[in-house]
C-alpha cells in the first residue's frame, strides 16, 4: 500500500510516499481504507520531531482518517466490515490503509462525507474535550477562544455555540480572518497583536461582556497571550490550555487564581485515547447531532490530492490556513 513515510526528522526530503506492507489488526483493533485524513498543526510538528507523541522514524502522520472497514481481529464486537467510519489513531492515518482499536473508531451516517469527516475529527474532538470535560462549560456561559481561526479554533467557536454557550469571543493573533471567525459563529472578535496586551485585551473583552469578563478561554496559543487572558476572567472562571502555537509556553503569577477563584486546567486529547474513554463516543454523536442540526460545519477550506501532501502540510507551517485542510487518499 502507499502511505506517507518520515523516515528522518528535520529533514522535508526525507518524507515521501512510499510503497510498504500493509498493517493487520491485532485484538480489539479494525483494518479501514482510508479515503480522507485531515491535516493537524500536530503534523507539521511531527516533521521536525516535536510533537510528543511521535514515534522513532520511520513512522506514518496523521490523526484523523475516514474510510471503510475491510478486516476486524479477534474480539471486535461493535464494528463490522464494510462500515463507514472516521478512525482517531495517534499516527499512521495519511496512508492507503490503517488499523485502529475499535474503541476509537466510530461509525459514521451515510449523509456525512469521507472528506467532512476527516475535517471533523481531531478538532472536533479536542473541542468537546476542551469546552465541555475540562472545561466545565454550562448554557449561558461567556467563552473565549483564543487562536480561533485555526481549526480546533473554528471547531470550539461552534462546539461552545452548540453546548449553550451565552456569548463566544474569538481571540486572533490575524485579524484579517476576522470574517471566518464571525461565520462561525463568534459573537465579537478580539484583537490578539500590538503592544500593552495585558491592558488591550481586558479592554476588549470588557467591552465585549459588558464588564462581566469571560468565564471559560479555550487557550491554543499561550505565550503573552495567555498572561493578558487572565486579567479578563470573570469569578470562578476556568482556562483551559490545549496548546502553544506561539511557540512560547508561558509562567504564571497564582496570586491571579487565588484572587478570583480561578482554575487552570491542561487538555490533550491523546489521554482520552489511550484510555479508551468511554467519553469518546459521547463526544462523537455530539459532533454529529451539531452537524445534523447545522449548528457546526466541518469548516474545511482546502483539499488536497495525496501526492500534494506536502503542500497541505507547508500551508499549515506558513499559518495562512483558516479552518482544516484535508488529504484525499481514495
Amino acid at each position: 500500500m502507499r502511505a506517507i513515510v518520515i523516515r528522518e526528522l528535520n529533514n522535508r526530503d526525507a518524507v515521501q510516499i512510499e510503497e510498504i506492507s500493509p498493517p493487520q489488526p491485532g485484538a480489539g483493533e479494525v483494518l479501514v481504507d482510508v479515503h480522507a485524513c485531515g491535516i493537524n498543526f500536530t503534523d507539521y510538528l511531527s516533521l521536525d520531531g516535536r510533537y510528543q507523541n511521535n514515534p522513532p522514524p520511520p513512522f506514518t502522520p496523521g490523526k484523523d482518517a475516514s474510510g471503510i472497514v475491510v478486516a476486524v481481529g479477534p474480539g471486535v464486537e461493535r464494528l463490522t466490515v464494510g462500515e463507514r467510519v472516521v478512525a482517531h489513531v495517534t499516527y499512521g492515518g495519511l496512508a492507503e490503509q490503517v488499523v485502529c482499536a475499535e474503541a476509537r473508531c466510530f461509525t459514521l451516517p451515510d449523509e456525512v462525507s469521507f472528506r467532512d469527516a476527516a475535517g471533523l475529527g481531531l478538532v472536533f474532538m479536542t473541542a468537546y474535550f476542551a469546552c465541555r470535560i475540562r472545561g466545565g462549560l454550562k448554557a449561558g456561559e461567556r467563552v473565549l477562544i483564543n487562536g480561533a481561526s485555526g481549526g480546533v479554533g473554528l471547531a470550539a467557536i461552534g462546539m461552545a455555540k452548540g453546548l449553550g454557550a451565552r456569548q463566544v469571543l474569538a481571540g486572533l493573533t490575524t485579524p484579517s480572518k476576522a470574517g471566518a471567525v464571525r461565520d462561525a459563529g463568534a459573537d465579537a472578535v478580539i484583537d490578539l497583536t500590538g503592544g500593552d496586551l495585558r491592558s488591550r485585551v481586558r479592554e476588549q473583552v470588557d467591552a465585549a461582556t459588558g464588564g462581566d469578563g469571560v468565564d471559560l478561554v479555550v487557550d491554543l496559543l499561550g505565550g503573552e497571550v495567555f498572561d493578558a487572558t487572565l486579567r479578563c476572567i470573570s469569578t470562578y472562571g476556568r482556562i483551559v490550555v490545549t496548546g502553544f502555537a506561539s511557540g512560547d509556553i508561558p509562567t504564571m503569577r497564582t496570586n491571579y487564581l487565588l484572587l478570583k477563584n480561578i482554575s487552570v486546567v491542561g487538555m490533550t486529547l491523546q489521554t482520552f485515547l489511550d484510555e479508551h474513554s468511554p467519553e469518546l463516543e459521547t463526544a462523537h454523536e455530539t459532533v454529529l447531532e451539531l452537524l445534523a442540526s447545522g449548528a457546526v460545519s466541518a469548516n474545511i477550506t482546502e483539499t488536497y490530492a495525496f501526492d500534494d501532501f506536502m503542500a497541505a502540510i507547508e500551508r499549515i507551517e506558513r499559518r495562512d490556513v483558516v479552518g482544516k485542510s484535508v488529504v484525499e487518499i481514495r
